[in-house]
């Protein structure tokens, strides 16, 4: 994850309204802090904390919306595992394709 300024902005609002509950943040891996607000969003009651780890989720791209939504705190896989091959993407597009 690559943190741009409304991101930063918003985890300043988040530290502002849940204080010690979000922890300090400074020493930790962008990755481990995208962990650690999944944690936030389903342990909070406070609806604008909520809203600001949406957007903050959000802006982080759809891997980490998809974490937020599924509460996957698990590691996020790394280039070295095997994905699919382009063919076998273009083979699932053709699948789809009802013509």
């Amino acid at each position: 994850m690559i943190l741009n300024q409304t991101m930063m902005d918003n985890l300043k609002s988040i530290r502002c309204l849940e204080g010690a509950r979000i922890g300090k943040q400074q020493n930790v891996s962008a990755n481990e802090l995208g962990y650690r607000l999944i944690v936030l969003y389903y342990n909070t009651d406070g609806l604008q904390t909520k809203d600001l780890i949406t957007e903050f989720m959000t802006q982080a791209g759809v891997v980490w919306l998809r974490k937020l939504l599924t509460r996957d705190i698990r590691t996020i896989a790394s280039s070295e595992e095997a994905f699919a091959s382009m063919n076998d993407y273009l083979g699932l597009l053709a699948a789809n394709d009802d013509s």
